[in-house]
């Protein structure tokens, strides 16, 4: 977990997180969205040719129907009056073809109201020859004749047969008609039951339909688009706009976009092979169909504006986004990640590492948090070590203050040997008792006596210093049983035992002294008191004593002060030493060990 860790650290996590969480959804958003809005707007796009085609069939199949019923309303009208008037004008010369004429444009005038949009009508006879009303048709009547709407109509008597014509490609009549316009040919030919005098072969209306007008206005709006009406054998009707190749290109496909929708690659509009979107729509009771052909990139030209806004606000945002991140980079992130580097340089035991505050309010703060503890563990490593410094040199000390056990222990050994050969008891047993003293420097390599071991050696200590001053004092000892086992630093009391022997008795005097010792617990503390009747001390001696500033009476004594430090180095600032004493009366000296550090016998040290 370690190494992952270092693997990948919180700037790196930064970035992979604002990536997969901001970046990545931004952009997955925006590619939605075009999508979305792409489809849309090609969907609206096509909606709109729809639109276009529904109005142009619409038109034109309202154009045929009104076109058939005027047909039909003037060859059936008046028993064939009006056939009759056009044979008599095919027939009559002079002054009565123009009576005739006249009365036959006037019929029919009064017959096609309120439409204006019919250009002409004409009257086929089948000898030959036609007769025109309104104006003129100036295509030969042999390319009339010879049109496939005139044999249809042949072919089905009474029956309305349609056909056009388109003015941008043929000048149909001699001055009536307007250029690029779709003429719609409605034709019927006539029987005995529709023309009695059976001369008349077909008849036929002439008319400009409206469709014209929005297919035109349309293709010259969208010059990457354009409508045309087809005919069911790809023969472009009306709306080519002179395209040849469009037309060509149709005829070679004839049943290809007769219905429906598809897209494919041609050459058309540009003369470029480029792919296009075809569309078609029958138009009611004809063959016709309408069918748009759209440049691909057209169906989604209004979608570049609206692209190019959503990829405006994607930048923008990630902009943002990323000005966010270099704030919170530099404010938040870049000072953690220095807290860490300097947390693992702490842990690599680098003691002299800082920080640099930096940030925001709480990071600051946590920066120089981070360099308060690590100045704090410097401080606390330094008073570890000095506190080990200082145990070291008092147990060197207390050492050191001893005369060479070694030596000493040979020499009073031999000593106690020779007094037991001269049968000198009491010799014998002050080297005896010395040699216990002396011994317990080196007994073992623990620096802790139980509280009976140490009264042991203070025993031996004192029977010793009684013969030095001839019985001069008299010592006792006060200790409850539970305090027995509890663990001093040894050579502890014999110090202050030896201050209350050499600072309270005077040689000279004559009046025994005592000295009584007590070990007791008060208040959660281990006590150990020395007191003594002798000549006491002032306030200014006492303190003198206890900072060490008066060397020990004895050159083997390790000093008062000496006990004081190690009591504090081995049990806290709440253990030491305090003194009381009156001059003439008494001294009397206790040692204050909290129990709390303080271990009994047999526990793990």
């Amino acid at each position: 977990m370690k190494n992952a860790v270092k693997r990948s650290t919180l700037r790196q996590t930064y970035f992979r997180s604002f990536i997969m969480l901001i970046v990545i959804p931004l952009v997955l958003v925006f590619i939605g969205a075009e999508l979305v809005v792409g489809y849309m707007i090609r969907g609206s796009s096509i909606e709109t040719i729809d639109a276009l085609q529904n109005n142009i069939a619409t038109a034109l199949a309202n154009d045929i129907r009104t076109n058939s019923l005027q047909l039909s309303h003037f060859v059936y009208n008046g028993d064939g009056e009006f056939l009759q008037d056009a044979v008599r004008v095919h027939n009559a010369s002079g002054s009565d073809w123009y009576y005739a004429d006249q009365r036959l444009q006037q019929d029919f005038n009064t017959a096609m109201v309120p439409s204006q949009r019919i250009l002409t009508g004409g009257f086929y006879m089948k000898g030959g020859g036609a007769v025109y009303v309104k104006d003129d048709i100036v295509v030969p009547e042999t390319e009339i004749r010879a049109a496939s709407w005139y044999s249809d109509a042949l072919n089905a008597p009474n029956t309305i047969v349609l056909g056009s014509f388109d003015t941008s490609r043929i000048r149909l009549t001699g001055s009536s008609h307007r250029r690029d316009q779709l003429v719609l040919a409605t034709a019927l030919a006539t029987n005995l039951s529709t023309d009695r005098s059976g001369e008349i072969e077909v008849v036929t209306f002439f008319t400009e339909s409206q469709a014209s007008d929005i297919l035109l206005s349309y293709n010259k709006e969208n010059k990457r688009e354009i409508s045309v009406i087809l005919n069911n054998n790809g023969q472009v009707l009306f709306g080519d706009m002179g395209n040849d190749a469009l037309r060509g290109y149709f005829a070679q496909n004839p049943d290809k976009y007769l219905s429906g929708s598809r897209s494919d690659k041609a050459v058309l509009l540009e003369g470029t092979q480029r792919l296009y979107y075809f569309k078609s729509k029958p138009i009611p009771d004809t063959d016709w169909v309408v069918v748009t052909v759209v440049d691909e990139s057209q169906l989604g030209q209004r979608f570049y504006p609206v692209g190019g806004l959503l990829l405006l606000i994607v930048a923008v945002l990630l902009v943002l986004f990323y000005l966010f991140s270099r704030y919170f980079l530099n404010a938040i992130i870049s000072p953690i990640h220095t807290v860490c580097e300097g947390m693992s340089r702490l842990d690599g035991s680098d003691l002299d590492v800082y920080v640099e505050p930096t940030g925001e309010r709480e990071i600051h703060d946590l920066m120089v948090s981070f360099n308060e503890m690590v100045q704090s563990i410097k401080n606390m490593f330094r008073m570890t070590e000095e506190t080990t410094q200082k145990k070291h040199e008092a147990e060197i000390q207390a050492l050191q203050r001893q005369i060479n056990p070694h030596f000493i222990v040979n020499t009073l050994n031999s000593i106690r040997f020779m007094a037991e050969v001269a049968k000198f008891e009491g010799i014998r047993k002050m080297a005896e008792s010395l040699v216990s003293i002396v011994s317990c420097s080196f007994r073992s390599n623990a620096s802790f006596y139980s509280v009976a071991d140490e009264l042991e050696i203070l025993r031996t200590y004192v029977y010793i210093m009684r013969i030095r001053y001839s019985n001069g004092f008299d010592v006792s000892y006060a200790v409850a049983e539970d305090c027995l086992d509890y663990l001093l630093p040894r050579l502890t009391l014999q110090p202050i035992v030896e201050n209350s022997i050499t600072h309270g008795f005077d040689d000279s005097s004559e009046e025994l002294g005592e000295i009584n010792i007590s070990v007791y617990t008060n208040d959660d503390y281990l006590c150990l008191e020395v007191k003594d009747n002798g000549r006491g001390m002032t306030r200014e001696q006492i303190d003198t004593l206890l900072s060490g500033k008066q060397p020990p009476s004895d050159s083997s004594g390790i000093g008062v002060e000496n006990v004081r430090e190690r009591l504090k180095l081995h049990f806290g600032e709440r253990a030491g030493i305090t003194m009381d004493s009156e001059l003439g009366k008494f001294t009397r000296t206790v040692l204050r060990i909290p129990l709390a550090a303080c271990k009994r016998k047999g526990d793990n040290l």
